[in-house]
């Protein structure tokens, strides 16, 4: 558990608990101080002779990271804590919290306009020193921010952040082990975007006894077309890892969605895995996954899931990768989600990282790496070389650039809407550069990375049953301004060009833009604006959301927001207006 605050005395929202911080900015600095009730910790009830802490800041004019221990960066920051003795007598509250909200919208959309009350509860209780039970009813989420706009150049699902405080907190016991080494497809077999409206939904999630929790039940309200019939779908979660040997684990994973009521007969879907990750000598790990995916009504035979992957990553030395992913082509999870189907791709990364403690490069890293990809039933789909260059100049600067060359097929969608693969190569090359600058003060940071790359494009981005060979542009840049230390301003825009080779014919050319500002007024008065939107399609989100903290853990919040998007019913527009009030109950 980790508690934050700023030199102003601005506590960071890392922690949903009561606790308390005063700050002074001196001639030669500044100084914080924490009060932090037992009751606001989670803890057993017998003695403990030992704690684990440390003390860390985050210098931003230098990009540097301070610890009161010494942190090996090859190794678990826990595993490096000191020790905190002579803590006797503690015994731990009750760990009950309770968070009620009332609030009023009132929207407009399409011309036509609805003023509602509501009311929710969202729960809190700790089982165990590190084991919770969160229940929500009827949650709110008018203070999350809007989605970005992403442009859909090609036939595969996007994936959206989750922002939701609810399904944010604890998912990291909802992931599978190992995903993050693997260069192929992204796999999750729960994504909690899928439970869109939620009305009532619950979770388990933490450690106890050296095994990890992650379990959920949610019943979600189905969005439905005009004058369709209301209906619920139901989810199910069931996630344990198991801590073995060093900062090992293996586990097991279930998740299942079942809608009984959807158009055309009932729909469910169930998906099981067992998946591990190892740890020898502290820098080398080996992680798989094995899944099946199996849906009500469909054929079940080339239903798998396969990774396994091998990772020696230390900060300096040696550096290897390499990876298997399988991915069938009857796989389709409907609780989680899988960025592509009908895939087999087995690739190697090797390089040298160097680390120096004076001069101009504080870190260097020269890596290359190849990939072959097939399809699930072994026929070929291309290849690709790729060299990279790593850099860190100042501790400030990060300079990072790569060129690849290839070939590949590519999927398309055929008269029965399913992706098959093209018969023909596409020759593959192109390079990128990425440049970010951390400097703290006024211009906070600013970064740009760029790409050209020779590839295919699909000529028809409505449909995807072309593919020519074409090229893509893209550069993509960051601006973060802080004019005072309570006030921030961030700039960020994404362009991308795509154009077909011969007939220099533009398929996609637009600009992604986001614009947001937070202004913490006082410690317990804020503001934050936030405006994106994209030229393509001249769609557009405004969200304002203005909040005042009465207490710890207390907060009235105002916030409207205004949008122009795309939808699968046509173009909506319109606005929002919601005015909520949150108090926390603690036994």
């Amino acid at each position: 558990i980790t508690f934050a605050v700023n030199p102003k005395g601005v506590q960071k929202n890392s922690v949903e608990t009561i606790w308390k911080s005063e700050a002074v900015v001196r001639p030669d600095g500044w100084s914080a101080e924490m009060a932090i009730p037992f009751k606001s910790l989670r803890f057993s009830a017998k003695k403990l002779d030992v704690w684990g802490v440390n003390f860390e800041r985050y210098i931003h004019r230098l990009n540097e990271t301070d610890y009161w221990t010494d942190v090996d960066r090859d190794l678990p920051k826990l595993q490096q804590s000191g020790e905190l003795c002579g803590l006797t007598g503690l015994r731990p509250g009750y760990n009950l919290e309770f968070f009620p909200y009332a609030g009023v919208r009132t929207s407009k959309q399409e011309g036509e306009t609805d003023t509602k009350a509501a009311v929710g509860l969202d729960a809190k209780w700790g089982i165990k020193p590190n084991l919770y039970l969160d229940a929500t009813a009827s949650p709110d989420f008018s203070e999350v921010e809007s989605d970005p706009f992403i442009p859909q150049l090609s036939p595969y699902e996007n994936y959206l952040d989750e922002n939701r405080p609810f399904f944010t907190e604890g998912s990291r016991y909802f992931t599978l082990g190992g995903g993050d080494e693997f260069h192929g497809g992204d796999v999750s077999l729960f994504y909690s975007r899928r439970i869109r409206n939620p009305k009532i939904a619950t979770k388990v999630t933490g450690k106890t006894g050296g095994f990890g929790f992650g379990i959920l039940g949610a019943i979600n309200k189905v969005d439905v077309d005009a004058g369709g019939d209301p209906r619920d779908s139901y989810f199910g979660v069931f996630r344990v890892q198991k801590d073995i040997f060093k900062n090992s684990q293996v586990g097991v994973y279930y998740a299942g969605f079942r809608d009984s009521k959807a158009p055309g007969g009932p729909v469910g879907n169930q998906n099981v895995a067992l998946d591990f990750k190892f740890n020898f000598s502290d820098i080398y790990y080996i992680s798989g996954v094995a899944a099946r995916t199996f849906n009500e009504g469909a054929a079940n035979s080339r239903n798998g899931i396969y990774q396994l992957g091998f990772q020696r990553e230390p900060d300096a030395g040696l550096q290897i990768m390499s990876g298997f992913q399988r991915i069938e082509d009857d796989v389709d999870i409907k609780t989680g989600y899988i960025d592509q189907i009908d895939v087999q791709s087995f690739d190697l990364t090797a390089g040298y990282a160097w680390r120096y403690n004076k001069g101009l490069f504080k870190r260097l890293s020269f890596d290359v790496g190849g990939e072959l990809r097939q399809d699930s039933h072994g026929n070929d789909t291309g290849n690709s070389v790729e060299v990279m260059v790593f850099s860190d100049l100042f501790n400030l600067i990060e300079v990072h650039g790569g060129f690849d060359f290839g070939r590949s097929k590519y999927q398309v969608r055929d008269a029965e809407d399913a992706l098959v693969w093209t018969p023909d190569y596409i020759k593959t090359y192109g390079f990128n550069l990425d440049f970010d600058w951390e400097r703290g003060g006024f211009l906070k940071e600013v970064s740009i990375e760029g790409g050209w790359d020779k590839r295919g494009v699909y000529s028809d981005t409505e449909e995807f049953t072309t593919v020519v060979p074409g090229a893509q542009t893209s550069v993509e840049g960051q601006l973060v301004l802080r004019p005072r230390s309570n006030l921030e301003w961030s700039f960020e825009g994404d362009w991308t060009r795509q154009t077909i080779d011969g007939s220099g014919d533009e398929t996609y050319n637009a600009l992604s833009y986001e614009t947001a500002l937070h202004y913490q007024i006082t410690r317990t008065l804020f503001l934050n604006t936030r405006l994106l939107g994209e030229t393509e399609e001249k769609q557009y989100s405004f969200d304002f959301l203005v909040g005042y903290y009465f207490g710890a853990g207390n907060i009235v919040q105002l916030a409207f927001k205004k949008s122009e998007r795309n939808e699968l019913l046509g173009r909506i527009g319109g606005y929002s207006i919601t005015l909520k009030v949150s108090y926390l109950l603690r036994i």
